[in-house]
């Protein structure tokens, strides 16, 4: 198990590699509240991850949010898209020119449903990449509530979150001296 986050470090600026059970592992520390975690910047990480996210081509994207919520289980899964959708109707409603709140954006989206426990995967994947363009700080707010989420989405997103996230951590280094 990578111990600190100068490993990590070491192996995303170029001094090494990672496989996908040590990608798995950082993102564990990543997440983790643990005290022995604290180093593991959990809002670097968070912020990587939506940066990440943001810059997906839309099918790359669709395609694995679509597979993370199908294999969630229902509970993970009402949960992500509760909160999604909590915190897109809460900013769409003062969005400009967004008038209906969840009603526009189902409308606008052409889903099915906007109740979580009934939502198809597509449409799932269809609000989040909604999410993503439009209001990527509710974005943001569901990767850091629920990260398994990023996990689930596979390993080619967690390599390029970690790697989003080294870069954050590198600036911030620098920054300080």
């Amino acid at each position: 198990m990578p111990d600190t986050v100068d490993d990590f470090m070491k192996r995303f600026s170029g001094g090494g590699s990672v496989d996908d059970e040590q990608a798995a592992q950082f993102h564990d520390r990543f997440v983790s509240t643990k005290p022995e975690d604290s180093q593991f910047e959990n809002r670097a990480y968070h912020e990587g991850a939506t940066e990440y996210l943001g810059k997906l081509p839309d099918e790359q994207f669709h395609e694995a949010a679509r597979n993370a919520v199908a294999q969630a289980p229902p509970q993970e899964r009402q949960g992500l898209l509760g909160s999604l959708m909590g915190a897109l109707s809460g900013g769409a409603a003062g969005g400009a020119g967004m008038g209906g709140g969840l009603a526009g954006i189902a409308s606008m989206l052409g889903l099915g449903t906007t109740d979580p426990k009934q939502m198809s995967d597509d449409d799932a994947a269809r609000v989040m990449n909604y999410a993503r363009k439009e209001q990527p700080e509710a974005l943001r707010q569901t990767v850091a509530e629920k990260p398994w989420f990023v996990k689930a989405m596979g390993n080619p997103v967690v390599m390029g979150a970690l790697t989003v996230a080294a870069a954050k951590l590198l600036s911030n280094q620098r920054k300080r001296f």
